[in-house]
Order: structure tokens, then sequence, then C-alpha cells
């Protein structure tokens, strides 16, 4: 997976909620478009409060390089609106 590549999903307009997996199994779903940042050498997944795991907002986030990404695949669930 290049930047390249992620930032044609991540940039979708509408966006469309989106699944990263990662080469070491784990697994991310990004509802909304603000969850996930393609930077040149790395990809900074928001990751939400551990006592409100449904948060519009992210807490953290979790900084993966290139090599370590696996695909970014569509979910099949409505995107979350646009503010």
């Amino acid at each position: 997976m290049t930047c390249e590549e992620a930032r044609q999903y991540l940039w979708r307009k509408p966006f469309q909620p989106v699944r990263i997996r990662l080469k070491d199994g784990r697994s991310f779903a990004i509802r909304h478009h603000r969850w996930a940042m393609a930077a040149e050498a790395v990809l900074i997944i928001g990751l939400p409060p551990e006592d409100d795991p449904h948060s519009r907002l992210p807490d953290r986030g979790l900084w993966v390089r290139w090599p370590e990404v696996d695909t970014i695949e569509p979910l099949s669930e409505p995107s979350a609106a646009t503010v």
C-alpha cells in the first residue's frame, strides 16, 4: 500500500467509510474522513477514547509506516455526516 493508493480511498467525495488492515493483523474502521491522514511517510489513524468507542472525535493517533499497511477496503456502512 502506498500513500497515493490510500489517498484514493480517503479523499473520495462523498467520503466512503473504509477498513484499514495492517500486516500484523490489526484493523481499524474509518467511518469519518477526519479519522485518517495519509502523509508521505506514514498513515495516521485516529483512535476513539477508550471509554467512548463511538465518539465522533479521535482521542489519540496511531502512526503507521506504509510498509506496515496491508490493505484499505470499503466498509458497507453509511458515512458519518460531514461537519
